[in-house]
């Protein structure tokens, strides 16, 4: 009973980290296309004004945005 329950709330996790997944594929694809504008334009990569805004609305997710933050930079350069 007990492994059920626990196998059931799993697969709820699996599904939530397939949508995490698909959306960090999709913030990556916005960032390359930034990327692609910033480098036309001449703008650096980093926008150390907008790290601290997005990571402010992290909250307690501060660090796993970092790292976020780290690879969409990465595909800007």
């Amino acid at each position: 009973m007990v492994l059920v329950e626990i196998h059931n709330i799993r697969e709820e996790i699996d599904s939530i980290d397939r949508e995490i997944l698909i959306l960090l594929d999709k913030r990556v694809r916005l960032c390359r296309e930034i990327g692609e504008i910033k480098k036309k334009k001449k703008i650096p990569v980093t926008d150390k004004h907008r790290e601290v805004e997005v990571l402010r609305r992290a909250g307690v997710f501060r660090s796993v945005f970092r790292e976020i933050i780290r690879v969409c930079k990465s595909v800007q350069e």
